[in-house]
């Protein structure tokens, strides 16, 4: 496995998972409400019986950042499957798309659901579906991107 391809790939999932969180977090802000990804995370901390804030306090800056850290270790990860997995003369924008698509199915259409941490993905509107989509499908491209650029000789 090529060590460089490998680096592009994390960082590209950590540079495109920083964005989301920026995302989540300015979402906030503006709403006056906790991201989804907070969401997320308490409900799996009540599932450890960890106490919890309030489902609509926003977060302390601890909370935030074990949230958004373990969003960017989960988006590092998931940059690390993607060079293990794709061939490396995959096209970046194929194998983005088809990587973002399948990387969004795995964690709300199957993992989310079925620890209990949040609704089945299919019970979602289509504007929720839409932008989890599109969120999903720019990672997979800002990956690939990383993984690709990497290699460049």
């Amino acid at each position: 496995m090529d060590s460089r391809r490998m680096a592009g790939a994390v960082a590209g999932g950590l540079v495109a998972g920083l964005g989301i969180t920026a995302l989540l977090m300015a979402g906030e802000r503006k709403t006056g409400e906790p991201s989804e990804i907070v969401t997320l995370e308490r409900k799996t901390a009540e599932k450890l019986g960890i106490d919890t804030p309030a489902a609509d306090a926003l977060p302390s800056s601890r909370e935030q950042a074990v949230t958004q850290g373990g969003h960017l270790l989960l988006s590092a990860a998931a940059g690390a499957v993607y060079a293990a997995t794709v061939d490396e003369e995959a096209s970046v924008v194929g194998s983005g798309l088809v990587f973002g698509a399948a990387f969004y199915a795995a964690m709300h259409w199957i993992t989310g659901p079925l620890l209990g941490v949040k609704p089945p993905e299919w019970q979602a509107d289509a504007k929720t579906i839409g932008m989890h989509s599109v969120n999903h499908a720019v990672f997979g491209l800002v990956t690939a991107l990383g993984a690709k650029l990497a290699t460049r000789r």
